[in-house]
C-alpha cells in the first residue's frame, strides 16, 4: 500500500484526482498544506498552519484526515467555530470526497446532546403534561410530538419554530435520563451516538469539543478512543477553550432548576402533585435564590469602577453563601421522594433535577471561595435589576491549563486558520495556547494582492481618542464609500459611535440612493448579509461579528472600511487579568498582548475583502495612528503586500509610499 504522504501528494498534483474534477483548480499551497498534515498524522505530531483565504484548507485537511483515519482505524475529529463551516463540511465536502477518494468512510456532524429530541422524555412529558405544562404549553408540546413523527434527525434546529426553553428542557436529551439502556431505538440522540460510533470523521464545534474533553477521565484520548483532532477557525481557540474550561452559574439557571421541580407562579412542575409542604419548600428556595443573586448584583455594582457589565471579583466571599443551605435542604427532600416512587422514568427526571441543584450549590460555593489561583472570577450583569446575573470563572491562561492536555504525546492536533501570524510569525499564537514546541507553517496566498487589492491609509483624520474624531469620522466614511460607489462594509468597534455615524449620514445616503444597512437588535445578522449581497451598491455598518466569518464574494463587497485600529478596551476581567500577569513578570503588556490581538483582528477584517481570485477592491483604514505611531509598521507588515495610497480628507491621493516604506 502506498504511504499516506505519497497518496496525499498525488491527490493534489496539477493532474491529480482533485484538479481533474469540475469546479476545482490546482493550488500548490493546498497540496503543500495537505502533505504537511499527512506527515504530522503519520508521525503523531502536532502542527499549526496559517492558510490564507483561497488556499482551500478544508479539503486540504479533510483528505489526509479521512485517509489516515480509515487506514489506521482512528477517529478524526474536526472542530470548527461557526455553524456555516460545519454545514459546508457535512453537506458539501464529505459527499464530494466520498466520490473522489473512492474510500468508504462515515462522516457525521455532532451537536451537543441538548440539541436532540429524546423520544423517551417526550413520551413521559406527554403523559404528565397536565402537571408540567399549562394549556398553551401543552399545545406547543403537541407540535413537538407531531414534528417527531416526521423528522429524520430530531435536531431542534429543524423544528421550524423556536420552542419555549422550559418545554424543550423537558424533552431534549439529558444525561442520566436519556441512555442506551433506558431509551428505545427511536431516540434521536441515541441514533446520533450510533452514527458517531461508526464514523471515521466526526465534525463538531469548539465549544462542544472542550466540553466533552473536560468529561474524559483518561489521558489517552481527547474524546474517543485512538482519536486525533483538527481545529479549523483556530484563531478563536483561546477564548472558546477558556470558556469550556471555565464555569458559569446564572440566576436564570438556578430558577429554571427550581421551577422544573415546582413553579409557584404556574403551579406546575415535577412536584406539582406532592404535598403542600414540599411545594412551599420550593417557593422558599426560589426566594433564597432571588435574594442571593440580588445581593451579588448589589455587591458587584458597589465594587465596579466603570459602567462595564462585567465586574471582576478579586476577593473570596464577596457575599455570604446564603444559597447553599436551602439548596441542600431541597435536594434532600427530592431524594426522599425519589426513593418512595416506583415509576423509573419519573425517578430519573427527579434525579436529574436534583443534580442540577447540586451543581448550582457547588458552582456558587466555588465562585465565592475562589479556590483556583489561576482563574479569574467575575460577575456579568444584565441591563435591569430583574434581568439575569451570571457568576463566571475562567482560566486566566489556557496555555497553562488546557495546553498540556491538548498537546499530549502520541497523537496529533492540527490547527489552522487564515489569520494566526503577527508580523509573519506564529510565536504569539503558540504562546497564547501553550504550543511553543509545535511546528508551524505559514502558506503563501494564492491571491495576487498587488493586482487585486489597494490599501488606502487616512492622513490628517483626528486620532480616535480625541474629541474631534467622532465629528470628523462621518465625512471621512462618506468620501471613502463614494470612491467605490457603495459596495462597502464599514467596520466599527463601538456600537454607540456606529449608531451616531449612521444617524448623521442617513439623509446623505438616501439622497444618493445608496441603501444603508446597520447592524442592530431589530435586524438579524443573516438577514443583513443577504440584503447586502442582493443590493450591490449598498453599504453595511457592522460591529464585532462582521469582522470575521462572513463571506461576500463578487461585486457586492469591493471596499472594506476600518474605522479604527481594533485595540480591545481592557475592561473585561479576563483581558485585565492577562495584562496584569504580563506586567507582574516585568513584560510589556501592550507589545506582548494588546498589539498582537489588534493585529490579528485587523487581519480578520481586511480578510473580508477578497474571497476569490476574481475579486478586487479597496481597504481603507481611517485611523491615522497606523502612519504616525511606531507600532503602525507592525500592522502594515502583517497585511498582504499590495498597492498603498495615502489619502486626505477630500479623498485625494497625497502620495504613494515607496517600496521600502
Amino acid at each position: 500500500m502506498t504511504g499516506l504522504v505519497e497518496t496525499v501528494d498525488e491527490f493534489f498534483l496539477a493532474r491529480g484526482p482533485l484538479s481533474r474534477r469540475a469546479g476545482f483548480e490546482f493550488r500548490p499551497q493546498q497540496g503543500k498544506m495537505a502533505v504537511a498534515i499527512a506527515q504530522a498524522l503519520e508521525h503523531r505530531e502536532h502542527l499549526i498552519v496559517e492558510a490564507p483565504t483561497g488556499v482551500g484548507k478544508t479539503i486540504a485537511y479533510l483528505v489526509p484526515a479521512i485517509l489516515h483515519a480509515t487506514r489506521y482505524e482512528r477517529k478524526a475529529i474536526v472542530s470548527t467555530h461557526t455553524k456555516n463551516l460545519q454545514e459546508q463540511i457535512g453537506q458539501k465536502d464529505i459527499p464530494i470526497l466520498r466520490e473522489i477518494l473512492k474510500v468508504n468512510f462515515g462522516g457525521v456532524v455532532l451537536k451537543g446532546r441538548k440539541n436532540y429530541l429524546c423520544t423517551t422524555r417526550l413520551r413521559q412529558a406527554l403523559a404528565s403534561s397536565g402537571s408540567l405544562f399549562n394549556a398553551q404549553e401543552q399545545k406547543e408540546l403537541q407540535r413537538i410530538h407531531d414534528w417527531s413523527l416526521q423528522t429524520h434527525d430530531g435536531d431542534m434546529e429543524n423544528l421550524g419554530f423556536a420552542p419555549d426553553a422550559a418545554i424543550w428542557e423537558m424533552v431534549c436529551s439529558e444525561k442520566g435520563i436519556c441512555s442506551s439502556t433506558s431509551c428505545k431505538p427511536d431516540c434521536f440522540f441515541q441514533r446520533a451516538k450510533a452514527r458517531v460510533r461508526g464514523a471515521q470523521l466526526v465534525v463538531m464545534n469548539h465549544a462542544l469539543f472542550f466540553t466533552l474533553m473536560a468529561l474524559q477521565g483518561g489521558e489517552d484520548r481527547f474524546i474517543f478512543e485512538n482519536d486525533f483532532v483538527i481545529f479549523d477557525e483556530a484563531h478563536t481557540l483561546e477564548s472558546v477553550a477558556g470558556t469550556g474550561a471555565g464555569k458559569r452559574l446564572s440566576r436564570y439557571q438556578v430558577l429554571s432548576s427550581i421551577h422544573r421541580l415546582y413553579n409557584p407562579k404556574t403551579k406546575k412542575g415535577l412536584l406539582a402533585k406532592q404535598k403542600k409542604e414540599v411545594k412551599a419548600l420550593c417557593e422558599d428556595v426560589e426566594k433564597a435564590a432571588l435574594e442571593f443573586f440580588d445581593t451579588i448584583r448589589q455587591a458587584s455594582i458597589e465594587t465596579q469602577n466603570s459602567a462595564s457589565r462585567e465586574v471582576r471579583i478579586r476577593v473570596p466571599y464577596v457575599v455570604d453563601n446564603s444559597i447553599a443551605p436551602p439548596l441542600v435542604e431541597l435536594q434532600a427532600e427530592v431524594h426522599k421522594i425519589e426513593e418512595s416512587l416506583k415509576n423509573e422514568n419519573v425517578k430519573k427526571e427527579l434525579a436529574a433535577a436534583r443534580e442540577y441543584l447540586w451543581e448550582a450549590q457547588i458552582l456558587a460555593s466555588e465562585f465565592l471561595e475562589q479556590p483556583e489561583p489561576g482563574f479569574t472570577y467575575w460577575v456579568e450583569l444584565a441591563g435591569s435589576s430583574t434581568a439575569n446575573t451570571t457568576l463566571c470563572a475562567s482560566p486566566s491562561s489556557i496555555a497553562d491549563t488546557v495546553g498540556p492536555t491538548l498537546f499530549r504525546e502520541n497523537t496529533s492536533v492540527i490547527m489552522t486558520s487564515a489569520t494566526l501570524a503577527v508580523d509573519n510569525n506564529l510565536g504569539y499564537y503558540q504562546e497564547r495556547i501553550g504550543a511553543m514546541n509545535v511546528r508551524g507553517l505559514i502558506l503563501d496566498s494564492p491571491f495576487d494582492y498587488r493586482r487585486q487589492m489597494k490599501l488606502c491609509l487616512a492622513k490628517g483624520i483626528p486620532e480616535p481618542d480625541t474629541d474631534e474624531y467622532a465629528s470628523h469620522l462621518p465625512a471621512w466614511i462618506m468620501q471613502a464609500v463614494l470612491r467605490s460607489q457603495g459596495k462597502a462594509l464599514v467596520l466599527f468597534t463601538s456600537a454607540l459611535l456606529m449608531r451616531a455615524v449612521a444617524a448623521t449620514l442617513a439623509d446623505e445616503f438616501d439622497q444618493r440612493n445608496i441603501t444603508l444597512l446597520v447592524q442592530g437588535a431589530e435586524r438579524q445578522r443573516h438577514e443583513l448579509l443577504e440584503n447586502f449581497k442582493r443590493d450591490i451598491h449598498s453599504v453595511l455598518f457592522g460591529l464585532d461579528s462582521f469582522w470575521m466569518g462572513i463571506d461576500v464574494p463578487g461585486e457586492a463587497l469591493e471596499h472594506v472600511v476600518i474605522t479604527r485600529l481594533p485595540f480591545a478596551v481592557p475592561n473585561h476581567p479576563l483581558i485585565e487579568a492577562r495584562l496584569e500577569s504580563i506586567a507582574n513578570r516585568g513584560g510589556n503588556a501592550f507589545m506582548e498582548y494588546t498589539l498582537p490581538e489588534a493585529v490579528l483582528k485587523l487581519r480578520q477584517g481586511v480578510g473580508r475583502l477578497l474571497r476569490s481570485c476574481n475579486d478586487t477592491g479597496l481597504v481603507t483604514i481611517l485611523d491615522s495612528r497606523i502612519l504616525t505611531r511606531r507600532y503602525g509598521r507592525v500592522f502594515i507588515s502583517s497585511l498582504p503586500e499590495c498597492r498603498v495610497e495615502i489619502i486626505n480628507g477630500e479623498g485625494e491621493v497625497e502620495y504613494l509610499p515607496t517600496d521600502d516604506w
